[in-house]
């Protein structure tokens, strides 16, 4: 199981961002260790031209007791995940809903590994697509005008929806955060996903 490999160089170069299919994803976790933690929470919206292609969303079976730190921050408990799909059904479903799309994350290096290490324990390929991490982006282009790049900071500043802690609340306000950074990537002459990525190179893991 896998999704699809990147881009070779030559459709990176030619594909437009506005023209471009993005899949932003946000997960719930038991903790932040995608060793000793497990997903509680997978979400993600898919986009085009600012037109919205579908949605995903699942909560994940309990493996662990969700700690009460979790549960009040979160809302999410262990009775709710009890009667949720198992964890191999959710992430078969989610890379099949990803396909060969640029991934999006607001510090999406944290989801990443934890995707891709319960797709590990599976015995499942990484996900390994073209990535956009939107936390990354917006401390290029908003370092001198916000105090932090929390997403609700950022949120509160471009004055988009609010995140809340869940996943697809979450995926809603980095959809909004990533077409506004998009926005302002114009002025710099940054057209396709090669401009991108040349701009703003990609790190290990997202």
């Amino acid at each position: 199981m896998g999704i699809a490999t990147p881009p070779a160089a030559f459709q990176l170069a030619t594909t437009q961002l506005r023209a471009t299919t993005f899949v932003i994803v946000d997960t719930e976790t038991t903790g932040g260790s995608p060793i000793y933690h497990n997903l509680t929470e997978v979400a993600a919206l898919k986009v085009c031209g600012g037109q919205v292609l579908g949605h995903f969303r699942s909560l994940i079976f309990g493996y662990s007791p969700i700690p009460a730190t979790i549960v009040a921050l979160t809302g999410i408990t262990d009775s709710m995940c009890g009667v949720a799909p198992r964890e191999m059904d959710v992430l078969q479903a989610f890379t099949r809903f990803v396909g060969d799309a640029t991934l999006v994350g607001h510090n999406l290096r944290f989801d990443l590994s934890f995707l891709n290490a319960a797709l590990a324990r599976w015995g499942a390929l990484p996900l390994t697509g073209t990535t956009i991490d939107t936390l990354r982006l917006a401390r290029r282009l908003l370092r001198d005008e916000v105090e932090n790049f929390k997403l609700v900071t950022l949120a509160h500043y471009l004055r988009i929806r609010t995140p809340s802690h869940r996943a697809l609340a979450d995926v809603l306000t980095t959809a909004d955060l990533l077409h506004e950074l998009i926005g302002r990537l114009g002025s710099d002459g940054i057209e396709t996903l090669a401009d991108l990525h040349q701009w703003l190179p990609i790190s290990p893991g997202g």
